[in-house]
């Protein structure tokens, strides 16, 4: 997942495609994996109830992840990836708020932590760090992270019922079901048309597609054979890992991720997504 983000990032600010072709490709890509699923594990006697909920959880995400990576696209990968990626959170506090549960004290650290983290990502300090001022995509953007953690939740309720390629396939279907209609447009079919000509960019959609259909196979499967909470805490620590991959690659490579590295940022940055790891591993494993 933090190769998938750093990927992601690199396709849209640093090789300039937009973010809508990008979400034709991703719908396109979906719709070719569903079929690929289809034809070597079919889907036999399934229950028109669990096709609701497996293209359902796809639809979350159709609609989801257009924002992340619109967030993606105006914002530095290692300051969005913390509040992206804090969709654990939102669950508990969806069930504290609609189910009436109650926490415990350190689902209460965890979850100060958690938010602290993600408060902090989403301020930017100015470059002589006398000035401080909010992101403006983080509204937006924790609207996109609470549907994806409904999609999460209600995708273990689907691998209960099939096998994880099944499951798969049909979060696959949803998600081609939203981004194919939203963004067919011929002058957005001709840009990625375009953009896919480049022996360069085309290696980028290429490595992208592969970080995707790994990320996302692995994580299914995860969720089909093991606790959702131990998948949950494992792909929480993703912010950390986004954050020390991107500094790297932005102070070690050419590649165009556009981190800002002064010492003030770097700290706060990597102070957020400490916060936010904690809290999403507390959470999960409690």
């Amino acid at each position: 997942m933090a190769m998938l983000n750093i990927a992601d990032k690199i396709v849209l600010t640093g090789l300039g495609l937009r973010v809508r072709s990008f979400l034709l490709f991703i719908g396109l890509q979906s719709l070719i994996t569903f079929i690929v699923i289809s034809l070597v594990d079919p889907y036999t006697s399934v229950a028109t109830e669990t096709w609701i909920r497996g293209i359902g959880v796809g639809v979350l995400w159709g609609f989801g992840s257009p924002v992340i990576l619109w967030s993606l696209s105006r914002e530095e990968v290692s300051r969005i990836t913390p509040i992206s990626q804090s969709h654990p959170l939102l669950a508990v506090i969806f069930a504290v708020i609609f189910l009436g549960e109650s926490l415990s004290v350190m689902e209460s650290v965890a979850a100060a932590l958690a938010i602290g983290g993600v408060l902090l990502a989403a301020l930017k300090l100015s470059g002589t760090g006398d000035r401080i001022t909010i992101s403006s995509t983080v509204g937006i953007l924790l609207v996109a992270v609470a549907v994806v953690a409904v999609a999460q939740t209600l995708l273990k309720t689907v691998t209960d019922d099939l096998s994880f390629w099944q499951a798969l396939g049909l979060r696959s279907a949803g998600m081609a079901f939203v981004l194919i209609p939203m963004n067919m447009r011929p002058d957005i079919a001709s840009e990625l048309i375009r953009f896919a000509r480049g022996r360069k960019q085309l290696a980028a959609l290429a490595i992208d597609v592969g970080f995707a259909t790994v990320a996302m196979s692995l994580i299914t499967f995860a969720i089909a054979n093991g606790p959702l909470s131990l998948t949950s805490a494992i792909v929480g620590t993703t912010p950390l890992i986004v954050f020390f991959l991107s500094v790297l690659l932005s102070w070690k490579t050419p590649l165009p991720l556009e981190e800002t590295l002064t010492t003030g940022v770097v700290t706060q940055k990597l102070v957020a997504a400490a916060l936010v790891v904690s809290g999403l591993v507390m959470i999960a494993l409690v």
